[in-house]
Order: structure tokens, then C-alpha cells, then sequence
């Protein structure tokens, strides 16, 4: 299972470390009970450095920004313990060899007997909880692998995308040439000023002056220096006022002047990017990687779902 669903890694836990210094009853402490389960303190902290650099914890962090972490933590806590407790309920077991031989891997990354025993210490962890928490990490594993998982053959992928096709078309973009004359709201005739300085541009380029040379001298956007180019863009990628305008003319065509709120805009359409019909080989992992994610979060939901029904949460 993807640490991201695992919601705790044992060997993320010993690598980040205790987030804070806490003495025993702190540390002991119960935040929430999940149908029997008590989460302490010291399970919630590693979480909290789980979803938030332990730097953080001696430097930017806010009192709000902390709280805010740990409600997001102690969430997926209890998504945990749901799962956990949803695995054991269905009979799922992890044999004492597997976690032996998980845990031999997780010493080997630590070089030394020394180095694993001071990421516990550094951890603030016994020796028995990361066994415990490593235990349940490889369940979970198997609980991901039995009902959560999700495989998609082509023959899937091939009959979604048939059925789908829309979805999988690259649309029509535009290249296109802006001037922006600003109207600066500071100034009580700002409008009437940017609206002459509009029309003046306007006129030069209908007096055959290139619009790229006009939209140099006369426009107040960035894309001045390129001579207003703004290269190639679809559609919800401009206001709306100018965008309506862009596509509605043909390729060499320049529109009238456009007013927003933010001033004046003329645009030139100088080329049109049909829209194309994408493959199925061009969209095949993509299409796999969004459907696999969408699948596999439906899952893990259903099981969340069927658990909180007869839940018991409380709050401490």
C-alpha cells in the first residue's frame, strides 16, 4: 500500500523523529478514543511530523498553523485505527516472519545496530511500539492488497477511453497579440486617458502600422517587449471579455477596442490550433495512473464509510 493510504510508516517515523520533547503523562496523554482505541499525545506528535517538517516545529509554525496540522493528523489517526480495526475484523494476519524480515530490512538501512537504536531514541519510541507500528504497517499492506488495490488491464483502459473519447481531446488554442492600456483608478479622468491612448493604437494599426510595433509603444502589459505576443492559449486562460472577443475572430483579423475593469484591450488572432482527437497510446498512462488513484480512493472510502456507521469516536 502507497504510504499516503498507510497513513503511518514505521520507518518514516523513526527517520523524522519525535516533532517535540514531552514528558511522560503529556506523552501518555489520550486525545481520542476510536471504538476502544486510545490515540495518546506522543501517536499524534508522530503523526504531526509526518504531515509536517520537523523543522518547522522550532521556527515558522504558528499556534494556529499547529492546530490546524493536527486536526488534519488525528483524521487520518482515525482513518488508521478504522482500517486497522476493519482488517483485523476480516481475519487479515501478518505472520511473525514477515515483520522479522521487514524489520531486518529497516536495521540494514540504518547501517548499525547504534544507528537504529538512536532513531528510536531520536524517535522518543520503544523498541515495542515501532514493532508494533511496523506490524501494522505491513496489515495494512495486506489490506490494501486484497480489497483496496486496483488493477486495470488494457483491454479496461482501451473500453474507458472508447467510451470517454470526449474527454481526451487536446482543445483549440489560439496564438494571439494583446495591447492593455491601464486605466489607472487613481486618477479621476484615468478612464477617459487610457481610452484615447487605446483608440490611438487602434488607429495606427488600422492605418496599417504592425500591431507587434504598436503593442511595444503603446501597451502597459508585459508582453510589450515581444510585441504583445502572448503566444498560444485555450480557452480559460483570459478574462472573459477578451476571450469572447479572441474567439470570435478569424485568423488575421483585429478586434475592436475592449473595456474592462482594468482598463483596454485589442486583440489580433494570428493563428488557429484545431482541436485534435488524442490516442489512446498518447493518454494510456496518464488514463491508467488517474483511473488506478480514482479506483483505489472509491475503495478505501467504502471500508472508512462502513466503519464510521457503528462507530464509536470520542474526543478528549
Amino acid at each position: 500500500m502507497k504510504r499516503s493510504i498507510l497513513i503511518l510508516s514505521a520507518l518514516a517515523t523513526l527517520l523524522l523523529g519525535e516533532p517535540a520533547d514531552m514528558n511522560g503523562t503529556e506523552k501518555d496523554r489520550v486525545v481520542a478514543i476510536v471504538n476502544g482505541y486510545e490515540i495518546t499525545k506522543a501517536e499524534l506528535d508522530r503523526q504531526v511530523g509526518l504531515l509536517m517538517p520537523r523543522s518547522f516545529f522550532h521556527s515558522t509554525v504558528t499556534p494556529e498553523k499547529l492546530k490546524e496540522v493536527e486536526k488534519d493528523a488525528l483524521k487520518e489517526l482515525e482513518k488508521k485505527h478504522l482500517l486497522l480495526q476493519y482488517a483485523k475484523k476480516r481475519g487479515y494476519k501478518v505472520s511473525d516472519s514477515v515483520v522479522e524480515r521487514e524489520e531486518k530490512k529497516i536495521r540494514e538501512a540504518f547501517g548499525s545496530k547504534e544507528n537504529f537504536e538512536a532513531g528510536l531514541k531520536r524517535a522518543n519510541l520503544t523498541y515495542e511500539i515501532f514493532k508494533k507500528e511496523l506490524r501494522n504497517d505491513l496489515l495494512m499492506q495486506k489490506l490494501y492488497d486484497k480489497e483496496i488495490k486496483s488493477e486495470l488491464s488494457e483491454e479496461d483502459l482501451k473500453e474507458y477511453y472508447e467510451k470517454n473519447r470526449y474527454k481526451f481531446k487536446r482543445p483549440e488554442k489560439i496564438k494571439v497579440r494583446i495591447i492593455y492600456v491601464r486605466n489607472d483608478p487613481t486618477d479621476p479622468k484615468g478612464r477617459e486617458k487610457a481610452l484615447k491612448r487605446a483608440e490611438e493604437a487602434l488607429k495606427k494599426i488600422k492605418e496599417g502600422e504592425e500591431f507587434a510595433d504598436v503593442a511595444s509603444k503603446y501597451s502597459n502589459a508585459m508582453s510589450r517587449i515581444k510585441g504583445g505576443d502572448m503566444g498560444f492559449v485555450h480557452k480559460g486562460m483570459l478574462d472573459e471579455p477578451i476571450e469572447k472577443a479572441a474567439f470570435s475572430l478569424k485568423k488575421g483579423e483585429v478586434s475592436e477596442i475592449i473595456e474592462t475593469p482594468k482598463g483596454f484591450y485589442i486583440v489580433k488572432l494570428e493563428d488557429i490550433s484545431p482541436a485534435i482527437q488524442l490516442s489512446f497510446d498518447e493518454v494510456k498512462d496518464r488514463l491508467k495512473k488517474e483511473l488506478k488513484a480514482k479506483n483505489e480512493k472509491q475503495n478505501l472510502d467504502r471500508i472508512i464509510d462502513s466503519m464510521r456507521k457503528n462507530a464509536e469516536i470520542t474526543y478528549k
